[in-house]
């Protein structure tokens, strides 16, 4: 009897599809703007380019950004305070304490480029 080793792999791969789908499925998109350029040590020029956007998706507490910004900056503000940091984890999540109701400021440090958008949790 022959065994089947790619068995193992099909049934992780068809649970990641389901886990991805009821993700987007269930989510919000929400459009991130570009802010400013991240100073360093307080100096910094000012953005000499069009503004420009990313979207991620968020699905109550949980947001995705996407696999290439594992490793970014995120954080959570509330009157232009830091409530909350994270980094953007390899699977491109970033999940949000429970703990926080209400109106925040999100906003994703890309190299020099800080985007940020208005969220509801």
């Amino acid at each position: 009897m022959k065994k089947n080793y790619y068995l193992p792999f099909f049934f992780a791969l068809s649970c990641f599809c389901s886990v991805s789908a009821s993700f987007a499925s269930e989510s919000n998109e929400i459009e991130m703007n570009e802010k400013v350029v991240n100073p360093i040590g307080g100096q910094g020029e000012s953005h000499k380019g069009p503004e420009t956007s990313i979207f991620i998706y968020q699905n109550a507490y949980v947001f995705f950004f996407g696999e290439d910004y594992a490793g970014c900056s995120v954080s959570l503000l509330l009157n232009n305070v830091v409530v909350f940091s994270a980094v953007v984890d390899e699977n491109g999540l970033v999940t949000i304490p429970e703990t926080f109701i209400g109106t925040y400021e999100l906003q994703l440090a890309v190299g020099n480029v800080i985007y940020w958008a208005m969220v509801e949790l």
